[in-house]
């Protein structure tokens, strides 16, 4: 009676250990989609000083787009019982790690996977447009961040080019330029470059542009195990356009800091959330 007590209760002991790794879930990963747009429009990428004009802003000036692309990191998901994500920052000469570029031009890019997501329910996201404080002042980086890559880098006081939005506008102000070297500006185009990580108070030029997006889903999603849910995001060029009331025959031309702190503060008004959802890890969007 001993023996079969022992072994019983060791049957035991071993099922509900059992049990508990089986019921134990694991960390899954989370998708967040970006989908440009230019009001109801998809993105149509012209050639530079192409005249066919794809979009019109609210007070009726025509235009097009040939470049939209935008940095993005420090990416924080939360859950109404306690769940949280902050997507880890790693800035070295080897590589970049929680910043991402999101460019128009390379469709692969506008989908971010966050990896190692705790197991939970979300229902809200939270990043950075730009690159800030945490990746400039690093020193070398390599990866997305590094401008022998291409990465676009004005200098340590203006740091990175957060947004840029390039194009051809009907009543552009901007007339045909020769730099020399085979690089010209062409007749009627249209380049916001905004940028700036920090203000400092001896130059009223640099400026910190750094600006944070926070949405709610609206509903929750699970991570955890083989789910990987799904955030579509709208993206829409138009709205930092409309908001800021940018007259292209006067306004054509944006490189600095400064002069992008109009169009900086109307970032996140670009970003809304159309649609999440629950999927497995093989689905898409």
């Amino acid at each position: 009676m001993k023996f079969h007590f022992g072994m019983a209760a060791l049957l035991g002991v071993a099922s509900l250990v059992a049990c508990d790794v089986e019921e134990t879930p694991q960390a899954g990963t989370f998708r967040l989609y970006f989908d440009n747009r230019v009001g109801e429009d998809e993105v149509t990428l012209r050639e530079a000083g192409s005249q066919e004009y794809d979009y019109t802003t609210a007070d009726g000036q025509q235009f097009n787009l040939s470049t939209f692309r935008y940095y993005l990191g420090k990416v924080i998901l939360t859950g109404p019982d306690g769940a949280y994500f902050e997507d880890e920052i790693k800035v070295s000469a080897e590589g970049t790690e929680g910043y991402y570029l999101v460019n128009e031009a390379d469709p692969s890019t506008h989908t971010i996977l966050l990896e190692d997501v705790p197991a939970g329910n979300y229902n809200a996201v939270q990043f950075i447009i730009g690159v800030d404080e945490s990746a400039v002042t690093e020193g070398a980086a390599g990866g997305i961040l590094d401008p022998a890559a291409g990465a676009w880098f004005w200098n340590w006081n203006s740091g990175y080019i957060a947004f840029g939005l390039e194009g051809n506008a009907l009543n552009s102000g901007q007339e045909y330029v020769d730099w020399g070297g085979g690089i010209t500006t062409p007749a009627g185009t249209i380049s916001y470059h905004i940028g700036g990580w920090k203000d400092v108070a001896e130059n009223e030029n640099f400026v910190n542009n750094i600006q944070t997006v926070s949405l709610d889903f609206g509903t929750t999603v699970a991570a955890g195990d083989d789910l990987t849910p799904m955030v579509h995001m709208v993206v829409d060029a138009l709205k930092v356009l409309n908001n800021t009331q940018v007259n292209f025959e006067t306004t054509y031309v944006v490189h600095s800091p400064r002069a992008g702190k109009p169009f900086a503060d109307n970032l996140p008004a670009m970003f809304t959330i159309q649609h999440v959802h629950q999927s497995t890890g093989s689905e898409g969007h």
